[in-house]
């Protein structure tokens, strides 16, 4: 008896609200990325030079819409939504890291060691500005992905209830 009300209650009790999912669909690619109610989102609608931020509140499905930031955003509107940093950010910021520190312990080193034959060469600072030049762009050109919605790529809000 206590085994069919245990099972009674743990089914009466897994009533889940229908789960939404905001989908970023690409045309060639079957598999999408997801982000779930709760979930930050920074984005850019169309017209604005600045991005805006905020956590996803409620997602509906019926006129593909979000809830940020207490005001409705119709998934039409946005022009570009970042996605986060990559691999390529962490690289340059090391290339920015190492050619600072290059130049540094030179400096150091030349002002610090009292022989003429050392000095702070032009390959030294060769060394630093193609390391601090590359590592800058590699973080402006490669540093973040970005998901713009166009021909090839959707957003879509989907329930995922059955």
């Amino acid at each position: 008896m206590r085994l069919i009300l245990l099972l009674f209650f743990l089914l009466t009790c897994t009533c889940v609200r229908a789960q939404r999912v905001l989908l970023f669909e690409r045309l060639t690619n079957s598999k999408s990325e997801r982000v779930y109610e709760g979930d930050q989102l920074r984005f850019r609608l169309r017209g604005d030079k600045f991005w805006q931020e905020g956590y996803i509140r409620e997602m509906r499905p019926d006129i593909q819409a979000l809830v940020i930031n207490d005001r409705y955003v119709l998934l039409e509107e946005i022009e570009l939504v970042y996605r986060g940093s990559t691999v390529a950010t962490k690289l340059g910021y090391g290339l920015v890291t190492f050619g600072t520190a290059w130049s540094l312990f030179a400096a150091v080193g030349y002002a610090t060691d009292k022989d003429p034959s050392t000095s702070y060469s032009t390959d030294d600072a060769l060394v630093t500005a193609t390391s601090v030049g590359l590592g800058a762009l590699l973080i402006k050109v490669l540093g973040t992905r970005k998901f713009r919605p166009g021909k090839y790529r959707r957003l879509r809000v989907v329930d995922l209830s059955f």
